[in-house]
């Protein structure tokens, strides 16, 4: 049984869904609602990492969800008894049954309320009955670090298992491919099986840690053999290699976690590319108004939501997004109390202990680091820049974290002794990456910053590895001389331009059904242009800095240095017929520069507060966003041009 996700089993009569994605933020309470309705614990059993066992594929682990999996163990709940059940709830809500719930070969499917309110708009729930309950709710999860599928991950189990003469099964487990012989549904023995004796389920989790586990392992090509096929079928790019040994990566999945688990108060990281496209998401923090080409109408509803929400109340939800670089994590391990110095990479790993317990283990897993880099020939100076920050930063960071508080916090280095700050008329001026920060000597912050010689931009807390990210609490930082940890900067309350929204819902009633048609993987499949609205994303990105006239026209002429012949034929086509595609795909990127300009707009209110910033981000309950500028002068420009 392959888990699909986003399948639309309630159709009005025209056979419009009826049901809707839903957002991380969501997801609980709605999940509590099907509690209430089914009588089902669905959320007490947690993972390793925090999660809810029985919810399956992306359900909480990404930033939204296109319907809610949840696991129902079979063995102690009758299918068909508790269809009936929802169909005598929804009867005695003089509700038509057939309306509500429906079943399906191991599922029943339930039209459910978000948040348990009808006026939010409807999710699908899909019961799915299994009989294996510890072996199907890990082969059917997916994890909130990997760009890939749960989907993906199971083809390429299976393709490393059929080169062995086994076959995986999300319902039983690896069984004999010839005799059809059970052979175990222990997933860390599975993963012994597949990859090396030393591998867990941890091993297992990811395409990517898969592939990093099969490094060197000599039957690699075979074992992977059918996932290449499967993949280049699909269109998907396969990860041949996984360098998790350089800034930018580890950047890169923090980035991506921190939209997956979030977090309100926030302040990101930043060594990402702003301007790099990903095909179907952005690398982090997507920019407001690229949610159009990303999610189609449903993109512009969640950008419009984001931008009310963060308006309501701008100091709960929008924060500076510091231009700090490198991150830091630390704080005292449950259970021992023993301190921990880290980055990011060294946080998330499951190759290796990357939690240190002493500056010599940093230095050593930054030789490690560079000497796997020399080997690739990428660059390798790990030991010489970024060992001797954090061998600088252990003893004041060890100092001000409480003995008595147990859990991690991370950070961002604005400024520290191999990179200090410096007064220029009368102000602190560092720059840790990108933005060169004019802090006045004379403000709160510069009063605070005056004397220290380690400043923290501080953001994020978990209460063990592996935990999801939560906003920073009220830790008790001791105080130390020298260190600045300074808490989030939140905005005060900025408006939208109810002039240029008004807009945007004019032209999303006149072409929202032409411009979700448009982008229908459907009908872009049968064309051979999946990519389309990827491609718009691309385009753009080549106009940071440059500025964004002319978009439809310039699209269409940037395209055929872009992509084949055929396939800019093929577009071509596609627009023409019919040509309501050509009139949507104008007025999808009209509602782009319309949210641009919504953007714009709010940045410039909330420079206005705290100038000089790299941007600010808005974490609500809507979703998240950023506002940084991408116009000539702009931080997203200035990237760009360093990284081009």
């Amino acid at each position: 049984m392959i888990l699909k996700e986003g399948g639309n089993v309630f159709k009005d009569g025209d056979g419009q869904p009826l049901t809707q994605r839903i957002n991380q933020t969501d997801i609980m309470t709605t999940v509590q609602w099907i509690e209430r309705l089914t009588g089902i614990d669905f959320t007490q059993e947690r993972d390793a990492y925090g999660s809810p066992v029985r919810w399956l594929g992306s359900t909480g682990r990404k930033a939204s969800s296109g319907d809610l999996d949840l696991a129902v163990d079979a063995n102690a709940v009758n299918k068909d008894e508790l269809f009936a059940r929802i169909q005598a709830w929804a009867t005695a809500q003089r509700l038509d049954p057939k309306d509500w719930v429906r079943k399906s070969g191991t599922s029943v499917h339930v039209k459910t309320p978000i948040n348990g309110d009808p006026n939010q708009g409807y999710v699908q729930t899909d019961l799915m009955f299994l009989k294996n309950l510890p072996w199907s709710t890990w082969a059917l999860s997916a994890s909130s670090g990997s760009k890939y599928r749960g989907q993906d991950r199971n083809v390429l189990i299976n393709s490393i298992a059929k080169s062995l003469g086994y076959k995986l099964n999300q319902n039983a487990g690896i069984m004999d491919r010839a005799t059809n012989e059970l052979i175990s549904d222990d997933p860390d023995k599975v993963a012994k099986m597949l990859l090396t004796p030393a591998a867990t389920r941890a091993d297992l989790a990811t395409v990517e840690s898969i592939v990093q586990a099969l490094e060197r392992d000599p039957k690699r090509d075979a074992k992977l053999a059918d996932a290449r096929d499967h993949f280049q079928r699909e269109g998907v790019p396969f990860v041949e290699s996984v360098e998790i040994d350089t800034e930018v990566n580890y950047l890169a999945r923090l980035r991506d976690r921190i939209v997956n688990q979030g977090m309100y108060a926030l302040i990101e990281d930043r060594q990402i590319r702003e301007a790099d496209a990903v095909g179907g998401r952005a690398k982090g923090i997507e920019h407001i108004e690229g949610l159009v080409f990303r999610k189609g109408t449903r993109g512009v509803d969640e950008a419009k939501k984001i931008l009310k929400s963060a308006a309501a109340d701008t100091p709960g939800t929008t924060t500076v997004k510091w231009d700090g670089k490198p991150a830091v994590v630390f704080g005292r391990r449950p259970g021992t109390g023993e301190f921990v110095l880290t980055d990011t990479s060294g946080f998330q790993a499951t190759g290796y202990d990357g939690m240190f317990t002493s500056p010599r283990q940093i230095v050593a897993d930054m030789q490690r680091r560079d000497d796997n880099a020399r080997a690739k020939g990428n660059q390798a100076n790990r030991v010489e820049t970024l060992a001797p920050i954090y061998q600088t930063l252990w003893p004041a960071l060890e100092a001000a974290f409480p003995k008595n508080v147990l859990g991690y916090v991370q950070g961002d280095l604005l400024y520290y002794p191999q990179r200090p700050w410096v007064e220029e008329a009368g102000n602190a001026v560092f720059q840790p990456n990108e933005v060169l920060y004019k802090i006045p000597l004379a403000s709160d912050l510069g009063r605070k910053i005056a004397g220290t010689n380690i400043g923290i931009a501080m953001h994020t807390q978990y209460a063990d590895q592996g935990s999801a990210k939560q906003p920073l609490g009220d830790i008790g930082f001791k105080k130390v001389p020298g260190l600045l940890l300074e808490p989030p900067i939140r905005a005060q309350q900025f408006r939208v331009d109810s002039r240029v929204m008004k807009q945007i819902n004019e032209l999303e009633r006149s072409h929202g059904a032409a411009i979700n048609q448009l982008f229908n993987p459907v009908e872009l499949r049968s064309q051979k242009i999946t990519d389309l609205a990827s491609l718009c994303v691309d385009f753009i990105n080549t106009r940071v800095g440059k500025g964004f006239a002319g978009l439809a026209q310039g699209f269409l002429q940037w395209l055929p240095g872009k992509v084949t012949p055929s396939k800019y034929q093929n577009i071509l086509t596609y627009l023409q017929s019919p040509a309501t595609n050509a009139q949507a795909l104008e007025a999808a990127f009209d509602i782009w520069l319309l949210l641009h300009d919504l953007k714009m707009d709010v940045l410039q209110q909330l420079d206005l507060q705290h100038p000089g910033q790299e941007g600010w981000v808005m974490a609500t309950p809507a979703g998240y966003a950023k506002a940084v500028s991408r116009m000539p002068g702009g931080f997203a420009a200035a990237n760009r041009a360093r990284n081009n």
